[in-house]
């Protein structure tokens, strides 16, 4: 008997149902996408045909940008083994991004709020248990004043610091020459 769909007959059923979970998923989710970047949502599907009885069953949810040069973020994931699911908001994508690439996160938060309402309501249906969960507190200072959390490098602060003492210097230079 050949196996439904295309599969290898070794594939174990955990690894089935892993693969059907990304299936609907990805279904359900092919026609939404989030500006900047042109973002598309993907469960991945298992790497191999087994996930050693459900123990590597999880399953990356992902926003894979339609742009060159943008990263893919993970947003949260889903395993069907423990029958649950986790998405993450907007606010912790955005911490981890920030943490990551030294600058805020260039995503619409109106969009990306909209997306994972609607995969809430998916894996829902799927029948897994999905809870939404904000940033991790150990991601440290999060202030919007620090330098790096703005995007800008140690060099840049720098720069800008030697610059604003030249001008200093400048400035007391021409009104005692002035005198």
């Amino acid at each position: 008997m050949k196996p439904r769909g295309g599969r290898s007959s070794l594939q174990t059923f955990h690894a089935i149902q892993a693969s059907d979970l990304a299936s609907a998923m990805n279904e359900a989710l092919q026609k939404v996408r989030i500006p900047p970047g042109d973002y598309a949502p993907e469960l991945m599907a298992p790497q191999g045909p087994s996930t050693a009885g459900g123990v590597q069953a999880m399953q990356h949810l992902r926003l894979v940008a339609g742009q060159a040069g943008l990263p893919t973020l993970v947003v949260g994931y889903a395993n069907h083994a423990e029958g649950k699911a986790e998405l993450r908001t907007y606010d912790y994508v955005g911490a981890v991004y920030r943490q990551r690439y030294h600058r805020a996160l260039d995503l619409d938060r109106a969009a990306y709020d909209g997306f994972i309402a609607f995969a809430k309501q998916v894996f829902t249906a799927l029948h897994l248990e999905t809870s939404f969960v904000g940033p991790p507190a150990d991601l440290g200072d999060d202030t919007p004043t620090s330098p790096h959390r703005r995007g800008l490098s140690t060099t840049q602060v720098v720069v800008f610091g030697v610059a604003l003492l030249a001008a200093c210097v400048l400035g007391a230079w021409a009104i005692f020459v002035r005198k």
